[in-house]
């Protein structure tokens, strides 16, 4: 194989290996909130929480085509769940992963659009969180929550079956509803900011929308 070939062969194969150890970081960030989260369970008034939720995945287009077409992921339902552990006083480090599956949508002038394939989404994050019920206690607070992230997509049909990974930049808004000591409601509204990684899945680049993929959910969010 020429110089020139192998160099070709590895950069084609760059963002996939980018995308790669994004997740691999992510995830790793998300395994360890959740260790020192457990440990935490262990110590009384550490704050530590745990968030299993539910909600809907409202996502944005891929690609916009001539005369009104576009490809994108129907909306689907979404769950998941969030770890935290408090650095300080109202300032918290939070990991997050969450699932939803859906549809490949080509979107139609007129028509509406036809379903040509199912997409499996895997979100996953880590960042801070900023405000929130203090540890243990009951009361409405809001707050808000900054990360980074990645989404992978696994898309598939009868004429193939591929995988994109593509970073992800979050930001979100919720609130605590605190009914008793250490149990408490969680609703949020999270916003992942991406572009769809088609040299990943396909093997060569089509530039494609910054999409906003908004996570509706709630959630029973348990403080140790």
């Amino acid at each position: 194989m020429s110089n020139s070939v192998r160099t070709a062969s590895l950069s084609r194969l760059s963002p996939a290996a980018h995308a790669h150890r994004l997740a691999v970081l992510v995830l790793s960030s998300l395994l360890a909130t959740a260790l020192v989260a457990n440990i935490a369970k262990a110590q009384t008034g550490v704050g530590a929480t745990l968030t299993p939720y539910a909600g809907y995945l409202i996502t944005g287009n891929w690609y916009d085509g001539p005369i009104g077409t576009n490809l994108s992921t129907t909306n689907a339902p979404l769950v998941g769940g969030q770890a935290s552990i408090p650095l300080t006083k109202g300032i918290a480090l939070v990991g997050n992963l969450a699932y939803a599956a859906g549809d490949l949508r080509i979107g139609l002038p007129l028509l509406g659009g036809v379903n040509v394939g199912t997409v499996k989404t895997w979100l996953y994050d880590a960042g801070l969180e900023l405000g929130g019920l203090p540890g243990k206690k009951t009361g409405i607070a809001p707050y808000v929550q900054v990360g980074i992230g990645g989404l992978t997509n696994d898309i598939k049909n009868s004429l193939f079956d591929v995988r994109a990974s593509n970073i992800a930049y979050t930001g979100g808004v919720g609130l605590d509803i605190g009914l008793a000591e250490s149990f408490a409601l969680r609703v949020q509204a999270k916003d992942w900011v991406s572009r769809f990684n088609s040299e990943d899945a396909v093997g060569f680049r089509a530039e494609g929308n910054l999409t906003h993929n908004w996570a509706l959910t709630a959630g029973v969010k348990l403080t140790f």
